[in-house]
């Protein structure tokens, strides 16, 4: 494999890591961590904190995908299902951060549990996704 290849490769496969880490932390370690030691201020911290999470995991994701794109595009490596992967994960965060985010916001306190469900449900698709396309970029190597 060129240089080219091998570089595109770490980038994607850096980039799911790191965003798979991310969403594992969060949903595992930070958020259950909040709710335990704030109880009902939680859901204020946590809402602070999604613009972000979202925010980073779209960053990631567009870096994943662009990488596995041009290794595709350049022969370096079958990157398409990663970048497809990438994208599905892409595609969730945004909903979930310009969609989803807004209407916690607009429906306060009283229809948390509802969007909390729903943003539960992306997390879960997102994170599946992603190490999916982790499998991809190490399946594609070998």
């Amino acid at each position: 494999m060129s240089l080219l290849g091998t570089g595109l490769l770490v980038v994607a496969d850096a980039a799911l890591g790191i965003w798979l880490g991310s969403i594992v932390f969060f949903s595992f370690i930070g958020a259950p961590t909040t709710f335990d030691v704030l109880d009902d201020d939680a859901g204020k911290v946590v809402n602070a904190i999604f613009p972000k999470y979202y925010a980073f995991g779209l960053g990631l994701g567009f870096v994943a995908f662009g990488a596995a794109v041009i290794g595709n595009a350049t022969g370096a490596f079958d990157g398409l299902v990663a970048a497809v992967l990438a994208i599905v994960g892409v595609v969730l965060n945004g909903y979930a951060r310009w969609v989803l985010i807004p209407k916690m916001e607009a429906a306060g306190d009283d229809a948390f549990a509802q969007y909390h469900k729903q943003s539960i449900v992306l997390n879960g698709v997102t994170m599946l996704a992603v190490a999916g396309g982790i499998v991809a970029i190490v399946a594609a190597t070998v």
